[in-house]
């Protein structure tokens, strides 16, 4: 049910379209990590489960779990909306949808294409 709410959270917000009309960025494993780092405003989001963030993630990134609502949304007030924020998630499914309800939300957002697979499978470094 939790999972349901969320998606018609995101799902509104595509339909009543959001702060800025402008698409949200995606970009590959390299240029994302490229982006991020010449961005003094950035702030790296991983919003996987906690499991996996343990099992390895970017260097730096905060942990944003997309699939616990209370969480996600209790982090989201937290964030600077003046900084942008470059998303991830395993595939990109769940990163995607973030996104869409954080630009919804007025955020400046950045996701990966593939998301972690993605990054591991170029053989990036992940942290522990």
């Amino acid at each position: 049910m939790k999972h349901l709410i969320m998606t018609l959270i995101s799902t509104l917000g595509l339909c009543s379209g959001s702060a800025t009309d402008e698409p949200i960025q995606l970009l590959a494993p390299k240029a994302f990590i490229a982006a991020a780092q010449a961005d003094s405003t950035a702030v790296i989001l991983d919003v996987r489960r906690p499991s996996e963030f343990a099992e390895g993630h970017l260097k730096g990134a905060i942990l944003l779990d997309w699939l616990s609502d209370k969480t996600f949304l209790e982090g989201l007030e937290k964030l600077d909306k003046e900084r942008t924020h470059y998303i991830y998630c395993r595939s990109g499914k769940r990163s995607h949808a973030a996104a869409t309800l954080m630009q919804s939300r007025g955020f400046k957002v950045v996701e990966m294409e593939g998301g972690y697979l993605n990054w591991v499978s170029e053989g990036l470094p992940v942290e522990k």
